[in-house]
Protein backbone atom coordinates (compact mmCIF):
# COMPACT_ATOMS: atom_id res chain seq x y z
CA UNK A 1 0.00 0.00 0.00
CA UNK A 2 1.10 3.31 -0.70
CA UNK A 3 1.43 5.87 1.94
CA UNK A 4 -0.16 8.36 -0.17
CA UNK A 5 -3.47 6.14 0.55
CA UNK A 6 -3.98 7.35 4.14
CA UNK A 7 -4.59 10.72 2.65
CA UNK A 8 -8.38 10.61 2.47
CA UNK A 9 -8.68 9.92 6.40
CA UNK A 10 -9.47 12.35 8.99
CA UNK A 11 -8.77 10.04 11.82
CA UNK A 12 -6.00 7.36 12.39
CA UNK A 13 -6.54 4.85 15.50
CA UNK A 14 -3.39 2.58 16.45
CA UNK A 15 -3.35 -0.68 18.63
CA UNK A 16 -0.02 -0.25 21.05
CA UNK A 17 1.81 -3.12 21.62
CA UNK A 18 2.93 -4.93 18.25
CA UNK A 19 2.09 -1.90 16.56
CA UNK A 20 3.60 0.93 17.63
CA UNK A 21 5.69 -0.79 20.21
CA UNK A 22 7.78 -4.06 19.73
CA UNK A 23 6.24 -5.00 22.79
CA UNK A 24 4.92 -8.91 22.54
CA UNK A 25 7.74 -9.85 23.22
CA UNK A 26 8.09 -8.75 26.79
CA UNK A 27 4.51 -9.56 27.63
CA UNK A 28 5.13 -13.10 26.17
CA UNK A 29 7.56 -13.73 28.58
CA UNK A 30 5.74 -11.32 31.46
CA UNK A 31 2.79 -14.03 30.78
CA UNK A 32 5.36 -17.39 31.20
CA UNK A 33 6.76 -16.56 33.99
CA UNK A 34 3.75 -15.67 35.84
CA UNK A 35 2.38 -18.98 34.81
CA UNK A 36 5.98 -20.84 35.92
CA UNK A 37 5.15 -18.73 39.38
CA UNK A 38 1.73 -20.41 39.78
CA UNK A 39 3.17 -23.99 38.63
CA UNK A 40 2.77 -24.46 35.32
CA UNK A 41 4.19 -23.54 31.73
CA UNK A 42 3.06 -21.90 28.79
CA UNK A 43 4.10 -21.90 24.53
CA UNK A 44 4.62 -17.99 24.02
CA UNK A 45 3.29 -18.67 20.90
CA UNK A 46 -0.57 -18.32 22.89
CA UNK A 47 0.48 -15.01 24.02
CA UNK A 48 1.25 -14.08 20.63
CA UNK A 49 -2.01 -15.38 18.79
CA UNK A 50 -4.12 -13.31 21.46
CA UNK A 51 -2.75 -10.58 20.87
CA UNK A 52 -5.09 -7.17 21.11
CA UNK A 53 -7.15 -9.43 23.70
CA UNK A 54 -7.45 -8.05 26.83
CA UNK A 55 -5.26 -9.10 30.08
CA UNK A 56 -8.23 -10.72 31.77
CA UNK A 57 -9.87 -11.99 28.52
CA UNK A 58 -6.01 -14.10 28.85
CA UNK A 59 -5.72 -15.06 32.15
CA UNK A 60 -9.68 -16.06 31.74
CA UNK A 61 -8.26 -18.40 29.24
CA UNK A 62 -5.82 -19.77 30.79
CA UNK A 63 -8.30 -20.40 33.44
CA UNK A 64 -10.39 -22.33 31.51
CA UNK A 65 -7.68 -24.50 29.94
CA UNK A 66 -7.13 -26.02 33.36
CA UNK A 67 -4.57 -24.21 34.93
CA UNK A 68 -4.51 -23.61 38.81
CA UNK A 69 -4.89 -19.77 38.02
CA UNK A 70 -8.01 -19.16 41.59
CA UNK A 71 -8.31 -15.55 41.28
CA UNK A 72 -7.61 -13.99 37.50
CA UNK A 73 -7.48 -10.87 38.85
CA UNK A 74 -4.07 -11.22 41.06
CA UNK A 75 -2.77 -13.63 37.93
CA UNK A 76 -3.02 -10.30 36.14
CA UNK A 77 -1.68 -7.88 38.76
CA UNK A 78 1.36 -10.16 38.84
CA UNK A 79 2.08 -9.80 35.33
CA UNK A 80 1.04 -6.74 34.71
CA UNK A 81 4.21 -5.92 37.59
CA UNK A 82 6.80 -7.96 35.95
CA UNK A 83 5.94 -6.24 32.57
CA UNK A 84 6.20 -3.14 33.89
CA UNK A 85 9.63 -3.57 35.49
CA UNK A 86 10.64 -3.52 31.09
CA UNK A 87 8.92 -0.60 29.96
CA UNK A 88 12.19 1.36 29.17
CA UNK A 89 13.69 -1.54 27.49
CA UNK A 90 10.81 -1.69 24.85
CA UNK A 91 11.64 -0.92 21.42
CA UNK A 92 10.09 1.68 19.28
CA UNK A 93 8.57 0.99 15.46
CA UNK A 94 9.88 4.31 14.47
CA UNK A 95 7.87 3.88 10.81
CA UNK A 96 4.25 3.79 12.27
CA UNK A 97 5.24 6.35 14.93
CA UNK A 98 5.81 8.59 12.19
CA UNK A 99 3.00 7.65 10.57
CA UNK A 100 1.03 8.66 13.62
CA UNK A 101 3.14 11.94 13.94
CA UNK A 102 3.27 13.25 10.35
CA UNK A 103 -0.90 12.49 10.53
CA UNK A 104 -1.12 14.77 13.39
CA UNK A 105 1.00 17.27 11.61
CA UNK A 106 -1.49 17.33 8.48
CA UNK A 107 -4.59 18.38 11.34
CA UNK A 108 -5.86 14.33 11.01
CA UNK A 109 -7.14 13.02 14.57
CA UNK A 110 -5.01 10.88 16.46
CA UNK A 111 -6.76 7.83 18.88
CA UNK A 112 -4.86 4.88 20.82
CA UNK A 113 -6.98 1.82 21.13
CA UNK A 114 -5.67 -1.04 22.83
CA UNK A 115 -6.47 -3.87 24.95
CA UNK A 116 -3.90 -2.49 27.64
CA UNK A 117 -4.80 -0.82 31.03
CA UNK A 118 -4.83 2.62 31.35
CA UNK A 119 -1.44 3.17 33.66
CA UNK A 120 0.36 0.89 31.74
CA UNK A 121 -0.89 2.48 28.06
CA UNK A 122 0.10 5.70 29.55
CA UNK A 123 3.35 4.91 30.75
CA UNK A 124 4.57 3.79 27.29
CA UNK A 125 2.75 7.16 25.43
CA UNK A 126 5.24 9.17 27.97
CA UNK A 127 7.95 7.59 27.77
CA UNK A 128 7.88 7.29 23.97
CA UNK A 129 6.97 11.13 23.64
CA UNK A 130 3.82 10.01 21.64
CA UNK A 131 0.80 11.26 24.86
CA UNK A 132 1.09 14.83 23.34
CA UNK A 133 -0.02 14.08 19.96
CA UNK A 134 -2.72 11.49 21.08
CA UNK A 135 -6.47 13.06 20.86
CA UNK A 136 -8.41 9.85 22.34
CA UNK A 137 -6.92 7.07 24.49
CA UNK A 138 -9.15 3.83 24.90
CA UNK A 139 -7.86 1.46 27.13
CA UNK A 140 -9.47 -2.19 28.23
CA UNK A 141 -11.09 -0.50 31.52
CA UNK A 142 -13.44 1.41 28.72
CA UNK A 143 -14.93 -1.63 26.88
CA UNK A 144 -16.77 -4.51 27.92
CA UNK A 145 -16.45 -6.89 25.11
CA UNK A 146 -12.76 -6.25 24.08
CA UNK A 147 -10.89 -7.62 20.77
CA UNK A 148 -11.79 -9.52 18.20
CA UNK A 149 -15.34 -7.17 19.22
CA UNK A 150 -14.78 -3.69 17.64
CA UNK A 151 -15.53 -1.85 20.38
CA UNK A 152 -12.54 -0.24 21.76
CA UNK A 153 -12.29 1.26 17.70
CA UNK A 154 -16.18 1.91 17.83
CA UNK A 155 -15.38 4.14 20.67
CA UNK A 156 -12.01 5.52 20.09
CA UNK A 157 -13.75 6.41 16.93
CA UNK A 158 -16.54 8.34 19.03
CA UNK A 159 -14.38 9.89 20.88
CA UNK A 160 -12.55 11.66 17.76
CA UNK A 161 -16.13 12.86 16.71
CA UNK A 162 -15.63 10.80 13.36
CA UNK A 163 -17.44 7.93 11.62
CA UNK A 164 -16.06 4.78 11.47
CA UNK A 165 -15.45 5.28 7.07
CA UNK A 166 -13.35 8.85 7.97
CA UNK A 167 -10.54 6.53 10.44
CA UNK A 168 -8.08 4.01 9.65
CA UNK A 169 -7.01 1.89 12.33
CA UNK A 170 -3.45 -0.18 12.53
CA UNK A 171 -2.97 -2.97 13.92
CA UNK A 172 -1.19 -5.96 14.28
CA UNK A 173 -3.11 -8.90 16.14
CA UNK A 174 -5.34 -11.11 14.39
CA UNK A 175 -7.96 -10.42 16.60
CA UNK A 176 -7.00 -6.48 16.99
CA UNK A 177 -7.68 -6.98 12.63
CA UNK A 178 -10.71 -8.68 13.52
CA UNK A 179 -12.16 -6.36 15.73
CA UNK A 180 -11.31 -3.45 12.88
CA UNK A 181 -13.31 -5.37 10.38
CA UNK A 182 -16.11 -6.33 12.85
CA UNK A 183 -16.42 -2.72 13.16
CA UNK A 184 -16.67 -1.38 9.43
CA UNK A 185 -13.37 0.16 9.79
CA UNK A 186 -10.62 0.08 6.64
CA UNK A 187 -7.46 -1.40 8.29
CA UNK A 188 -3.67 -1.34 8.06
CA UNK A 189 -1.65 -4.59 9.32
CA UNK A 190 1.50 -3.83 10.68
CA UNK A 191 4.21 -6.29 11.05
CA UNK A 192 7.42 -5.66 12.64
CA UNK A 193 7.36 -2.06 11.82
CA UNK A 194 6.02 -2.57 8.33
CA UNK A 195 2.79 -2.43 6.27
CA UNK A 196 1.97 -5.36 5.56
CA UNK A 197 -1.69 -5.53 4.04
CA UNK A 198 -4.32 -3.38 3.56
CA UNK A 199 -7.60 -4.09 4.39
CA UNK A 200 -10.83 -1.28 2.56
CA UNK A 201 -14.24 -2.39 3.72
CA UNK A 202 -16.59 -2.41 0.36
CA UNK A 203 -19.29 0.34 1.34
Amino acid sequence: MQISALSKYKGFIFDLDGTLINSMPFHAKAWRQTSNEYGFDIDEQLIFDMGGASSLDIANHLKNMGHPIDDPKSFVARKIHIFTEHIEELEDFKRIQNILIDAKKRGCKIAIGTGTREPNALKILISKNLMCHVDALVTSELVENHKPHPDTFLLAAKKLGLNNDECVVFEDGQLGILAAINGGFDCVEVSQDRIKNYYEIDR
